[in-house]
């Protein structure tokens, strides 16, 4: 017939192959994330960190007390249990 392997180097080889792939698995992983992640981190913070306008806000108080109640209507509070601690205007471009 062929020849008879001994069952020690079917489990060496076949737990081999699984580490060797798995291996090869989390590489692949790894360089996939490092492709991709600068790339949309550096649009996502051109995107939510644009601070660069110092703009006026148009009748500021009633915009933050119209803001204020509305978050105080959808969390079902008082609208005097919230304090507003700051308010910005974020670009997106």
């Amino acid at each position: 017939m062929g020849y008879d392997t001994p069952w020690y180097m079917v489990v060496i080889l076949g737990m081999g192959i699984v580490f060797v792939g798995l291996g090869l698995l989390i590489l692949l992983c790894s360089a996939i994330r490092l492709l991709f992640s600068e790339k949309k981190s550096d649009v996502l913070a051109e995107l939510y960190f644009d601070e660069t306008s110092n703009e006026e806000i148009p009748n500021k108080k009633k915009l933050i007390a119209a803001i204020t109640a509305v978050i105080a209507e959808a969390e079902g509070k008082d609208i005097r249990a919230l304090r507003v601690v700051s308010f910005k205007r974020r670009r997106f471009s």
